[in-house]
């Protein structure tokens, strides 16, 4: 990181703007959360790329369920899996585990604010850019999911990035202070990784 995006970042003030919610009406909300209520959301789990396409086919296939089941690529890998009825739902949960091409496929049950995010972490002092200190910071933003340690590990850490579940009904924090252990503080920047799709 060059000089320039260090002095941004510890320039940054946060505007009073960002603490003001945004309210969302609550038209068709009932029918929407029971809508998403009979959910899962998947992720296969690898690194490799999957053909989304022949996989949702596969599933559909092997589920049985036709058009009575709906596919969404939501971002990030995930999938969201909407059932027309609990018990399509419960059949498949309990039917698991599944794959598609000796891939498997990881199943959580839908909850209301559950979305999942990458954020990179800028301008951590060097020492600060761990595993633990991706940890705190996680559970500053919301529920931790997984600290990504391959960049720190191959030596090209520019920013940690954490994927961490934050509320959908709080807005998302742009940047703030870092304390260290010993009570240094640092300014860093929070940014989202696939906001959009």
């Amino acid at each position: 990181m060059d000089a320039d995006v260090l002095e941004r970042i510890q320039q940054l003030q946060l505007t009073t703007e960002e603490d003001e919610a945004i309210t969302i009406r609550p038209v068709r909300r009932k029918e929407i959360l029971e809508e998403y209520s009979l959910s899962l959301i998947g992720k296969f789990l690898t690194t490799r790329s999957i053909n989304m396409r022949a996989a949702k086919n596969l599933l559909r296939s092997m589920w049985k369920m036709g058009d009575d089941l709906k596919v969404v690529e939501v971002g990030d890998g995930l999938l969201q899996f909407k059932f027309s009825l609990e018990s399509q739902l419960i059949w498949v949960w309990n039917n698991g585990p599944w794959c598609f091409d000796n891939q498997i496929l990881a199943l959580q049950r839908w909850e209301k604010g559950m979305p999942a995010r990458t954020v990179q972490v800028w301008g951590l002092p060097f020492d600060l850019n761990t595993k633990e200190a991706g940890q705190d910071i996680g559970q500053g933003l919301g529920r931790v999911i997984e600290v990504d340690c391959k960049a720190i590990k191959a030596d090209q850490a520019r920013f940690l990035r954490i994927r961490v579940e934050v509320a959908l009904d709080r807005p998302l924090r742009r940047g703030g202070p870092i304390v260290s252990p010993e009570g240094d503080e640092a300014k860093v920047v929070f940014r989202y990784e696939r906001l959009v799709g």
